[in-house]
């Protein structure tokens, strides 16, 4: 009874009621000491760096809430130098003052790399070497050769270049391949609808130059089509190994391709019916 007793009595209470501000107390002090240490409640927007050269950074007006580290090099000759083009945590997020900001940059000279060795090489082996070391094909050659479509010299602005050799990173290389001994000639694809991407892959792996490029809605990767071209892509037109196929681009936001290509189908119907 004496345990009921004391449980019901005042004195229980006011400890109870003491022990629980106690309690309170100790939890809001750690809760406080918590958001003191990681500085909850403070966060800073990361500003967006890109286009903006590293060395301008110390100029800006940030006040050490960031450390700027550069974390690679690209180099591309359509920014300038040093200039910022990757930067993470991107643009926006919320951050801690003092948080590290990483970024790539624009590197002061092109990355060098060695001149891989293409002779013997299919026509289509030797564009995947390119590509894999950076490297652009400037055009194709082709002169009497059993060996078709095999790469029988290498160079760089008219001169043999041999493998091994250093070189800049997207220097663009001549190819002189082989065209079989027939004097033989190959059909012209048909480009119309094409972005420029698709032409130049198709132009390149048919034993075609890229000749002239013209762009009547502005250049646009995305939406500028092929609407005319020359050599035209009709049925039986044909052209020399290496001949330059001339393209015209237009934007499908503002022109109608599907019309454009059923005209040139029945144009094509109409020209074989005529032939035959």
């Amino acid at each position: 009874m004496g345990l009921l007793r004391f449980l019901s009595s005042k004195a229980f209470f006011r400890q109870l009621g003491v022990s629980g501000l106690i309690i309170v107390l100790i939890l809001w002090l750690a809760f406080t000491s918590i958001n003191f240490y990681t500085d909850h409640g403070n966060e800073i927007e990361v500003p967006g760096l890109i286009g903006v050269n590293f060395d301008d950074l110390e100029e800006l007006d940030f006040e050490g809430e960031f450390n700027f580290i550069v974390i690679d090099s690209v180099y591309d000759d359509h920014f300038n130098q040093r200039e910022i083009v990757l930067q993470d945590p991107h643009p926006g997020s919320k951050v801690k003052e003092g948080r590290q900001i990483y970024v790539t940059i624009v590197a002061t000279q092109p990355e060098m790399v060695y001149m891989p060795d293409l002779v013997d090489l299919s026509l289509r082996q030797a564009l995947n070497e390119l590509k894999a070391n950076g490297l652009k094909l400037e055009k194709m050659e082709y002169v009497p050769n059993f060996a078709k479509n095999a790469v029988l010299t290498q160079k760089i602005e008219g001169d043999t270049v041999l493998p091994g050799v250093e070189i800049l990173k997207g220097t663009s290389v001549e190819l002189v391949l082989g065209k079989g001994l027939n004097n033989e000639k190959i059909d012209v694809p048909f480009f119309i609808g094409m972005t420029e991407s698709e032409a130049i892959k198709m132009l390149t792996h048919s034993s075609l130059n890229v000749g002239y490029l013209k762009y009547l809605d502005g250049r646009d990767k995305i939406h500028s089509k092929v609407y005319q071209q020359q050599p035209p892509g009709i049925e039986n037109q044909k052209a020399e190994y290496g001949a330059f196929v001339d393209l015209w681009f237009r934007s499908e936001l503002y022109f109608n391709f599907d019309s454009l290509k059923q005209s040139y189908t029945a144009d094509s119907l109409w020209i074989e019916s005529v032939i035959k």
